[in-house]
């Protein structure tokens, strides 16, 4: 049965081969490459979560200057144009680092000018999903993280049921006795609902999640996007990694403690080891620490093993197709 959903809660997919690709380590460097192409001026702090992008670079720079240190203050994302067929791509990600001939799937928003801004990029032959930058949770992945200790929610439902209580009681009473003057008792009564609700505005807010996520994860094909939190997928592939490291750091005399060269050491060791009883996803592991391990500040770049079926609703233009075909 096919699924009715309204434009804003999901985007469009392009799949094909990349070509064409080019990546600029700055903003400045990516606009000054789109002024040149002819393309028309956008605002790239109206993009996705760009916005939160420049304010933490700008964050970066400024607490090395307060600091009065060199150190590295380069940017936390790459953007990058590229064509697959016909169509042009351009996009933000932490690191770029796909490759011309890639065959990829990638999540896609036209721009006015008819190219297409990517949200998420999909490489099947290594089950690689880039996703834009704090795009990793729906808006309510975090619903547990978010609940509050039983006893301040006692004592936050107690306050405000208080509150609604001493109020409504003055209300009563003014009318009753025609003294207007208790009005000012039953306003003292909201102040009682003060704690509550901003305590529950500030939890509304604080970890909740990207929009850009829910569309995302519903262009996916995720049966509950907004309950989606991708990092949790790379979970077990961690503790994994935990337990390897705590073997080898007891056949060879180590700390268990986290150093860096102890773990840097044991990371060399194995993604170089070749083992027969490697699982398909521990190749794909191993091949993605051996991509990555040059490559500082990888963020937002996930393995997605289990993906779902592309929903039949989601329009998907495939260019590796000669007619480049387009379904929906």
């Amino acid at each position: 049965m096919q699924q009715n959903i309204s434009d804003s809660h999901y985007y469009q997919m392009i799949t094909g081969y990349i070509t064409d690709l080019e990546v600029y380590d700055t903003q400045e460097s990516y606009l000054n490459a789109r002024k040149l192409a002819g393309r028309p001026d956008i605002n790239l702090l109206r993009i996705g979560h760009l916005d939160l992008v420049f304010m933490a670079n700008r964050m970066r720079i400024n607490a090395s200057k307060m600091q009065n240190i060199d150190c590295d203050t380069a940017d936390i994302e790459q953007y990058f144009c590229c064509k697959l067929g016909d169509k042009v791509i351009e996009g933000a990600f932490c690191r770029a680092f796909f490759n011309e001939g890639d065959y990829v799937e990638v999540v896609v928003d036209q721009l006015a000018e008819g190219t297409y801004f990517a949200y998420a990029l999909r490489r099947p032959a290594d089950s690689l999903l880039w996703l834009h930058p704090y795009a990793t949770e729906g808006t309510e992945a975090n619903n547990k993280k978010r609940q509050l200790p039983i006893l301040p929610l006692i004592l936050l439902i107690g306050t405000a049921g208080l509150g609604v209580f001493i109020f409504f009681y003055f209300v009563v009473m003014t009318f009753s006795k025609q003294d207007f003057s208790l009005l000012l008792m039953a306003a003292m009564g909201l102040l009682f609902l003060l704690p509550a609700y901003l305590t529950f505005s500030t939890l509304k807010k604080s970890n909740s999640g990207s929009v850009i996520a829910d569309k995302i994860f519903a262009t996916l094909g995720y049966s509950n996007p907004k309950a989606v939190d991708i990092e949790k997928e790379y979970t077990v592939f961690s503790d994994k990694l935990f337990d390897l490291y705590r073997q080898y750091c007891e056949n060879n005399n180590a700390s268990l403690t986290i150093d860096e060269d102890t773990y840097n050491k044991f990371i060399d060791h194995y993604m170089h080891q070749q083992s027969e009883d490697d699982s398909q996803d521990e190749i794909l592991l191993k091949q993605y620490l051996r991509q990555t391990q040059k490559i500082d500040g990888i963020q937002w770049v996930f393995f997605h093993l289990n993906a779902p079926t592309i929903p039949s609703y989601i329009n998907v233009i495939h260019t590796e197709n000669n007619n480049h075909k387009s379904e929906q």
